[in-house]
């Protein structure tokens, strides 16, 4: 896969954490960058060389949805500023668009428009070794203590304790299916962590 698609999880990350400051200007400059990404990202997984009728090709693929086509199309073809022209809602809207965009492109499939929040900062409990990765913008953890495991997504915690035998030190496997779902596994340490096509729901176990 692309590094485009970590790139622009990581804009859409910094957007998110500028609106919780209510910078503009790095909103400005996260939504630009995420905006000419998402154009690149469609413009490598079709045959035209025009975004516009990119995107119609992937609805008619069902990897994307004739709503989300029809509002990509008049941004990617416009030639504002996203975050000086744009007021809050409409900040907002955009942010949940790409973002719409980029996990769509990642499974292959047409995935639910998730609210574009502001991504504040929050205190997460202490643990004795975590492991971390990002997964389409969003920051997950895996934090162990006392041989549990729990993981957090964007530093709040999801999902239910586990046993956690040993953190894990190998590359984790991501595999995306076109429900929306994302498995993340670690095959030498047998920990495989589920995240739900919201990321609000968290299913990880561990083999000993």
């Amino acid at each position: 896969m692309s590094g485009r698609y970590e790139q622009l999880g990581r804009q859409l990350r910094k957007a998110r954490a500028a609106l919780a400051k209510n910078d503009q200007q790095a909103i400005s400059v996260a939504l630009r960058r995420a905006k000419h990404l998402a154009i690149d990202l469609v413009l490598e997984r079709v045959e035209s060389d025009d975004v516009s009728a990119g995107l119609v090709e992937l609805a008619t693929k069902t990897v994307v949805t004739p709503a989300l086509v029809d509002r990509l199309s008049r941004e990617f073809t416009s030639e504002h500023d996203p975050a000086r022209e744009l007021d809050g809602p409409g900040i907002v809207a955009l942010g949940r668009d790409l973002d719409c965009l980029l996990r769509s492109l990642e499974h292959d499939a047409a995935m639910p428009e998730l609210p574009f929040v502001a991504l504040a900062a929050v205190d997460v409990p202490p643990a004795e070794s975590r492991v971390a990765l990002t997964i389409s913008g969003r920051h997950i953890v895996v934090a162990g203590r006392g041989g549990e495991g729990l993981v957090f997504v964007d530093d709040r915690p999801t999902g239910r304790p586990f046993t956690l035998p040993v953190m894990p030190t190998s590359k984790a496997e991501i595999h995306r299916d076109r429900s929306g779902r994302t498995r993340i596994s670690w095959g030498t340490e047998r920990l495989v962590v589920e995240l739900g096509p919201d990321f609000a729901t968290v299913e990880a176990r561990a083999s000993a």
